[in-house]
C-alpha cells in the first residue's frame, strides 16, 4: 500500500512539473539597434536581418515566438539599451525572454562582415538564431 501510495505521488509529481514547463512561453526578440544617421552598410543590414526573419521563421514571426525589431538607440529614451547590452556602435541582439522576462542575450557581433552576401549572412543569423533557442 506504501509503495502504490509513494508511485502515485512520483506521478503527481512528474506530472505537474511536466505541466508547469509547458506552461513556459518561450520566445526571441531580435533587435537590430542603430544610430540617426545610417551608411548603405548599415541599410543592407537592417535589409538582411527582416528578410532573412521573413523567409526563415514565418511560422515563428507568425506565432510571436520570434519578433524583429530597429531601434534607433540615439533616439531620447533609448539611450539604457546600450548600457544594458553593452554596445557603442550598430549591433544585432538576439534576447531569449521566458513567460515575458529576459532570461539572456547575445550579440552577434560578426553582422558587419556578412553584409556584402546575403547568403552567408542568413546562414549565420539562422544558425545563431536556431542555438539560442536550444539553449537555456
Amino acid at each position: 500500500m506504501k509503495r502504490l501510495l509513494l508511485i502515485c505521488l512520483l506521478i503527481l509529481s512528474i506530472t505537474s512539473f511536466d505541466s508547469y514547463s509547458k506552461d513556459k512561453k518561450v520566445s526571441i526578440d531580435v533587435m537590430y539597434f542603430h544610430t540617426t544617421v545610417r551608411c548603405e552598410s548599415c541599410l543592407k543590414i537592417e535589409e538582411h536581418i527582416f528578410n532573412t526573419i521573413k523567409d526563415v521563421f514565418e511560422k515563428e514571426l507568425k506565432d510571436s515566438l520570434i519578433t524583429v525589431k530597429s531601434i534607433d538607440f540615439w533616439e531620447e529614451g533609448n539611450e539604457h539599451f546600450e548600457k544594458a547590452y553593452k554596445f557603442d556602435t550598430q549591433t544585432l541582439i538576439l534576447s531569449k525572454k521566458v513567460n515575458g522576462k529576459e532570461v539572456k542575450w547575445k550579440n552577434l557581433d560578426k553582422i558587419f562582415e556578412y553584409a556584402g552576401n546575403y547568403l552567408h549572412f542568413q546562414k549565420y543569423l539562422n544558425e545563431e538564431i536556431e542555438t539560442f533557442m536550444k539553449k537555456k
